[in-house]
């Protein structure tokens, strides 16, 4: 449920369903989010057109289970992988996201369970990036196949409190982002 809708009588949100990206091969992708990472694959959709033009396209869509369930509503992350109009696959090739560009964060349990994702991240021969504290949380980062930046996040006990106090806040920082950003460019 959405933690403080601003609208009381907005019907709840129960959390992210998925976060799909475009991926160059099903088959790769699947081989490191179930075998490396240990998601369950939970879907393997075979489509054959657009799903909300209904034009022809064909592709496959798979979903992972991630975890982190609450009130059976479903955490997936999901991946297409595109077939060209002869039912080839296109080359596609990604490169790697800088830092903060795209990224898919998933929180574990506490900084235990973070040093465990990492050390079979490495034993596993995945790059990884980290720890690194940001103050509220501690994260690593690394990258799938397809070039995708992903992050498991610890919140750090200590700074749980102020998560919530920099909430109370949050609309006047970015009213003062915008006006300093507008004055930036007033004054070029």
């Amino acid at each position: 449920m959405t933690r403080n809708p601003s609208d009381p009588t907005q019907p709840p949100v129960l959390g992210a369903h998925h976060s799909a990206y475009r991926c160059r091969n099903a088959e790769e992708t699947r081989a490191f989010y179930e075998d490396v990472l240990g998601f369950p694959l939970v879907q393997a959709l075979d489509i054959d057109e657009h799903p909300s033009t209904g034009e022809a396209l064909r592709y496959m869509h798979v979903f992972f289970d991630i975890g982190g369930h609450k009130d059976d509503a479903p955490n997936h992350i999901a991946f297409f992988e595109v077939a060209d109009t002869d039912g080839s696959v296109p080359s596609f090739a990604f490169k790697r996201q800088w830092g903060m560009d795209l990224h898919f964060a998933m929180g574990v349990e506490d900084h235990t369970a973070l040093a465990a994702w990492q050390d079979r991240l490495v034993a596993r021969g995945v790059e990884v990036e980290g720890p690194v504290d940001h103050g509220i949380f501690t994260s690593i980062y690394f990258h799938d196949p397809n070039g995708y930046r992903l992050e498991f996040a610890a919140q750090n006990a200590a700074e749980a409190a102020l998560f919530d106090e920099k909430a109370k806040h949050a609309h006047a920082a970015l009213k003062d982002w915008v006006a300093e950003a507008a004055a930036r460019d007033a004054a070029e």
